[in-house]
């Protein structure tokens, strides 16, 4: 009597054990992007945040993942310091519900968070950061994965085409920072194929304004153009120092993509068009082809209410967009949310066509750059901000 007394009891129980179970069932997945979102100038958080956004319409869209679950996309500011950038991943991985964190544009940051990643056993998803070794870092197992350039790809691109311009010096204009020092190991790594190019360094520090003495120092010593690693701040500096030479004196710049990443030519101004710049690149807005570039372009317009020609920073925001795909088949190939289980799902993923290319084999346990060198190409400025491939010779 006593047991009949309490069934229904036990099936009250049962049922909102039941509802417990299929409510975390359903609890979304998180996605994490920190980025410098305050740094006045920059965009690029911005684009990476859109990127990362559109992909995952896309995704609940077309029903979620692991039965239904969503994925929720979580904002953070880290204003491009390490410290809070690595505060923002060990919070995003206290939530179990949480999967991966997308950094974003500077390599200094990128770096310090490797090892935290790795030590929290939680993925870091890079659109950007250049560094060289920031997916491939040694470490097993090892949860960063890339999809964007680096410093040794670009680094010999930029060299290469000093080359096919018969640059005999080159002033290489370099942040005091581990961008600048990852771009000149690359630099005199290749330089070595060219025993007749010579080159001197120019360091400054994040911030400054005034390049004017260390360009005149590098025409006084010789240089037939400037190899500049600069973001838009201190690139737009440079730029119209270079401007303001008469038009015989002004020496050619071959740029690395940082100063990409927000609205370049409102911050050189007219001096930009006085100059002959050119820019490595990965994507353009304006050279995507094809079905997928007009259904993400149409995606785009749906829900931000705005052209896709007038994004700045464009690479971070297709880097991203790929890279969010390609996290959401690694979960469907897991079957499960499980961090390490999506990790090495990851690395075996098979082929996606994505914005910046199609993806044969993404990710392999070998090797966590989803792109290569064959991305990598030279860019000039438009009037509108945005870069279009320079026609191969």
């Amino acid at each position: 009597m006593t047991s009949n007394k309490r069934r229904p009891w036990r099936w009250l129980a049962l049922l909102a054990s039941a509802a417990f179970c299929s409510a975390q069932a359903a609890a979304p997945l998180v996605v994490g992007v920190s980025a410098e979102y305050s740094m006045k100038n920059s965009q690029a958080a911005q684009s990476i945040e859109k990127g990362v956004r559109l992909a995952i319409d896309e995704i609940n869209a077309a029903g979620g993942l692991l039965g239904g679950r969503k994925l929720e996309l979580q904002t953070l500011d880290d204003r491009g310091v390490p410290a809070r950038a690595i505060e923002n991943l060990k919070e995003l991985a206290k939530n179990p519900d949480a999967l991966a964190v997308f950094c974003g544009r500077f390599s200094p940051v990128a770096v310090e968070l490797v090892p935290v990643a790795n030590r929290e056993r939680f993925l870091l998803l890079d659109p950007w950061a250049a560094a060289d070794g920031i997916a491939n870092n040694g470490a097993v197992p090892n949860f960063v994965f890339r999809l964007s350039m680096t410093d040794t790809w670009a680094l010999q691109v930029m060299a290469q085409h000093a080359v096919e311009r018969k640059f005999k010096r080159l002033a290489l204009f370099l942040p005091n920072t581990a961008w600048g020092r990852s771009s000149l190991a690359a630099f005199v790594a290749y330089a070595k194929k060219f025993p007749r190019l010579r080159s001197e360094n120019f360091w400054y520090n994040w911030g400054d304004t005034d390049f004017a003495g260390k360009l005149l120092q590098a025409q006084l010593n010789g240089a037939d153009a400037v190899l500049m690693v600069a973001n838009e701040t201190e690139g737009a500096m440079i730029v119209q120092h270079v401007a303001s030479q008469p038009a015989e004196r002004r020496l050619p710049l071959i740029a690395h993509w940082g100063l990409a990443a927000g609205d370049f030519p409102a911050l050189a101004g007219d001096a930009l068009w006085s100059v002959d710049m050119v820019v490595v690149q990965t994507f353009s807005i304006h050279d995507a082809r094809g079905a997928k570039a007009r259904s993400v372009a149409q995606a785009y317009q749906r829900l931000f209410s705005e052209d896709i020609g007038s994004l700045q920073a464009a690479v971070g925001f297709a880097h991203a967009y790929d890279l969010t795909h390609l996290l959401a088949l690694a979960i469907r190939k897991a079957g499960s949310a499980d961090r390490m289980a999506v990790r090495n799902a990851l690395e075996q993923l098979g082929g996606h066509a994505g914005l910046v290319k199609h993806y044969s084999k993404p990710f392999s346990p070998q090797n966590h750059e989803a792109l290569d060198q064959g991305q990598v190409f030279l860019a000039r400025f438009n009037k509108d901000g945005s870069l279009s491939r320079m026609p191969r010779k």
